[in-house]
């Protein structure tokens, strides 16, 4: 694989490197939402992860600071959308995490917007929050589920793609 163990002097690596690194990663996109103080927040991320089945919790993570990572930690409660290969568009669009007002990719579902059309989606509550270098990482307790058959958008080389085919290998 090309790497050497580390020493005990091993010098940290240098985050410009572990971006070109994490960059190699075929993800999912996800649009995370919320509503605080009747204010719609929603922000792109490919930091979605099955963490319990019982109980039903999902971890997601958002950058300290952004304004929809912001309004989850007030509200207490978010909607978790993964997005199919023809919503390109709402991942570009909330990719800087702002407010998503009056915009007509949601609808509101239990009072959280979700994206119409979104291949699967959840409706969470906060179980709990951490602070870990520049994100907050939210472990949500999963109270509502939908999915559909559809292709997924996938994220590579900070870039989105399509599956070849929707059949698996």
């Amino acid at each position: 694989m090309g790497m050497s163990p580390p020493g005990p002097s091993s010098v940290p690596v240098d985050s410009a490197l572990l971006r070109e690194v994490m960059r190699r990663f075929v993800t999912g996109v996800a649009i995370v939402a919320t509503v605080d103080q009747d204010r719609p927040y929603a922000a792109s991320v490919n930091s979605l992860t099955s963490v319990s089945l019982e109980p039903p919790l999902i971890l997601v993570c958002l950058k300290i600071g952004s304004n929809t990572c912001a309004a989850i930690e007030r509200s207490g409660r978010f909607s978790v959308c993964v997005l199919a290969e023809q919503h390109e568009e709402h991942s570009r669009r909330f990719a800087g995490s702002q407010p998503a007002v009056d915009d007509p990719a949601f609808e509101l579902v239990d009072g959280l917007p979700v994206i119409r059309g979104a291949l699967a989606g959840m409706i969470c509550e906060v179980e709990s929050t951490q602070r870990k270098g520049d994100h907050v990482i939210v472990i949500g307790q999963v109270v509502r589920t939908h999915h559909e058959h559809d292709t997924p958008l996938l994220f590579f080389n900070s870039g989105y793609h399509r599956l070849a085919s929707g059949e698996p290998a």
